[in-house]
């Protein structure tokens, strides 16, 4: 039996990230005709971090697809009840949560003579308390979900020149006025096309 995924731990310790989850795509997926294209984008995105946990929690390699359907189907069943809010906890601790029950609940269906205990068991699907080498393993999730979440709207550019522009202004820090020379446009050229970059960026729900 699968538990509420409504119900929330305490507030986790939070892995940093230049990108981080913003409301807009939380209430996006909570749309009733949310878009396939949407939950594709989503599940693409987050897939590294919710592998990541799965392995914190020696799920096996034969298992891992098996167990990351179940998440994402308890996330989809279940993201219409999320609340986001300091005394409800995080999104990322909300998935976080998800990924250790559906863990805990394919070592449940393991043969008893190839199983664990039931004191383990309540551990799996428990997020412990985060020490220093799961933060640094999130971190390096996190890298990934960001480059995958730029190269998502990298891909849906209709030019080259657009996501340079972007890079230039944003992550580079090259000034406006250079960006524009080299580009043979105007100052105003560069703002649109960093504009239409980050414009894409919220609607996947992130924010730089």
């Amino acid at each position: 039996m699968q538990s509420d995924e409504s119900s929330l731990q305490p507030p986790q310790p939070e892995s940093k990230s230049r990108l981080a989850t913003r409301s807009s795509l939380i209430q996006d997926l909570k749309l009733e005709e949310v878009s396939q294209e949407r939950w594709r984008e989503f599940e693409l995105i987050y897939k590294p971090l919710l592998l990541f946990w799965m392995r914190k929690k020696n799920v096996p390699a034969s298992a891992e697809d098996e167990v990351l359907q179940e998440c994402w189907i308890s996330a989809f069943k279940a993201i219409g009840n999320f609340e986001r809010g300091e005394d409800k906890g995080t999104f990322r601790g909300w998935l976080r949560t998800i990924v250790h029950r559906r863990a805990a609940d394919y070592f449940r269906k393991v043969p008893k003579d190839q199983g664990v205990s039931p004191e383990l068991l309540n551990a799996i699907a428990t997020p412990e308390q985060k020490d220093a080498n799961e933060l640094e393993g999130e971190e390096v999730a996190l890298r990934e979900i960001e480059a995958r979440a730029l190269e998502v709207v990298r891909s849906t550019l209709k030019t080259k020149n657009t996501w340079d522009m972007f890079w230039m202004t944003t992550v580079e820090k090259v000034p406006t006025e250079e960006v524009a020379k080299k580009f043979n446009v105007s100052k105003a050229g560069v703002r649109m096309a960093k504009q239409r970059v980050l414009k894409r960026l919220k609607e996947l729900g992130f924010e730089v």
